[in-house]
């Protein structure tokens, strides 16, 4: 866009000039569609800084008012963008996220404030501290340089703790966000970049969408319409497994239903670190299944019978929830310790793909009359 920008029309630019504007509008009415607080919170931040852009920056920064705006927004996006990565989601409309408009709009108010009135009262701490055009080719002052890298890195760092579509989609979109302040004197920088920045926003707001509606809540796993969905668009080379937790109605009637989503949790962690090509879901219940796709039933075993030893090895510590919350901190804190450990199992049946089954469902079922098998043969076993 940037390369073709000064051939188009004339109309076609005022509408690239204007996207920014609407694509916020539509990303605002996604986040609150899907209660996404870190969305709106993007959407303000690069709203205001592209109206300050347009409105201010469109005259040389040796003026004090462009010069001001400019400082105003290589501080105000590097630090609220960063800020609203490291904030969990806890939607959009809790105290937690009004406190956070509030000061969104608080930082906005003070600059626009500024803008009208004190202007020239901060000339000399931007001369000393933020003089854009520090070097030649280099636009940025050296101090907010430095800040936006800093901020860069943490929001990576961010990233790759906690990687998932949003996070991603915030990461970019904060790069995105940046790139008109580095090369401010680009023709329609600011519109394509904030453009840009948008779009990497609506895109990552539907794929968190899409995640909540296809991904279980307690153990982090695709679901069952996942999984059927990447079996309808499979017609051979695949195994499957269908793993169940031994005794675990016993186990859940015993201890609670707190302790017994634990147990579902631990289980669903060791099995996604399964080798061998495997891709893990939640089937239902204490049910998963495991996909081995291109993978003949052999292999799948092998690597299915590891995770089991691994699942059986691995002991699984019972705390007393009930009363950990009462008492002063030292009582809590022996209430917390685990009281006894037990072994947690699993049984696993498994099925290949093979010409007579007609359907995804046979060979699930197939799958399960493996299960019903190693059950019969005494848990803790793999069967296929």
């Amino acid at each position: 866009m940037l390369i073709w920008h000064s051939s188009l029309s004339a109309n076609t630019q005022d509408i690239i000039y204007w996207m920014p504007y609407g694509l916020a509008a539509i990303t605002a009415m996604l986040a609150l569609q899907f209660n996404r607080r870190q969305l709106i919170a993007v959407v303000i931040v690069n709203t205001f800084s592209y109206w300050l852009i347009a409105s201010y920056l469109q005259q040389p920064l040796s003026i004090s008012e462009a010069k001001f705006a400019f400082t105003s927004v290589c501080l105000f996006i590097p630090i609220n963008l960063v800020l609203n990565q490291f904030i969990n989601e806890n939607g959009s409309t809790t105290p937690r996220a009004i406190a956070i408009y509030v000061f969104l709009l608080v930082q906005m108010a003070s600059i626009s404030l500024a803008l009208n009135f004190f202007v020239a009262d901060t000339a000399e701490f931007i001369t000393e501290w933020f003089e854009p055009r520090p070097r030649e080719g280099l636009v940025m002052s050296l101090a907010a340089l430095g800040l936006s890298v800093v901020c860069i890195v943490a929001a990576f760092f961010r990233w790759a703790y906690k990687s998932t579509s949003l996070t991603i989609g915030l990461f970019f979109s904060f790069v995105a966000s940046l790139f008109p302040l580095m090369f401010l004197d680009r023709e329609a920088i600011s519109s394509v970049f904030f453009t840009a920045s948008m779009l990497i926003m609506l895109y990552a707001g539907f794929r968190a969408s899409h995640e909540l509606a296809y991904r279980d809540e307690l153990t982090g796993l695709l679901g069952r319409r996942m999984l059927f969905e990447k079996l309808a668009g499979m017609s051979k080379n695949y195994s499957l497994a269908m793993v169940d937790i031994d005794h675990f109605k016993k186990f859940n009637d015993t201890y609670g239903h707190d302790v017994g989503d634990d147990v579902l949790a631990m289980v669903a962690s060791k099995l996604d670190q399964i080798e061998g090509g495997g891709q893990v879901f939640r089937y239902g219940g204490e049910e998963f299944t495991v996909l081995f796709k291109g993978k003949k039933l052999d292999h799948a075993i092998a690597f299915l019978d590891d995770i089991r030893e691994i699942i059986s090895e691995t002991p699984f510590a019972i705390r007393d929830k009930t009363s950990r919350d009462k008492g002063d901190k030292t009582a809590r804190n022996e209430e917390a310790k685990p009281k006894n450990t037990v072994q947690i199992t699993v049984s696993i049946g498994v099925a290949e793909k093979a010409n007579h089954h007609a359907n995804a469902e046979e060979v699930i079922k197939d799958a399960d009359n493996a299960l019903y098998k190693a059950k019969n043969k005494g848990r803790n076993i793999v069967v296929g």
